[in-house]
């Protein structure tokens, strides 16, 4: 199900998104959709990476326990290799 979304725009901005849209051949409708699919995409990425690096930090917190660097170091040594070996946990 879809349903309209209306936003309001400055002359300025309204001139740049049809000339955007003008110059893909595309509709100004196409643009913003496009537009904001990826922005979405890339702020649910970063805000679910943001989780993560929470997560890992209260872990580390609460136990002490890291990586050490020489193990880490030796996976990058392989992954630059070509080589894929398991992430060290």
């Amino acid at each position: 199900m879809s349903s309209t979304l209306g936003i309001k725009l400055d002359d300025s901005t309204r001139e740049r998104l049809k000339n955007v849209a003008s110059g893909l051949d595309r509709a100004p409708h196409w643009v913003i959709k496009t537009a904001l699919i990826e922005f979405l995409e890339r702020e649910e990425t970063a805000l679910r990476e943001r989780r993560e690096d929470e997560a890992r930090w209260a872990r580390y917190q609460e136990t002490g326990q890291a990586i050490p660097q020489e193990q880490v170091m030796q996976w990058l040594d392989a992954l630059a290799e070509g080589r894929r070996e398991p992430c060290p946990e």
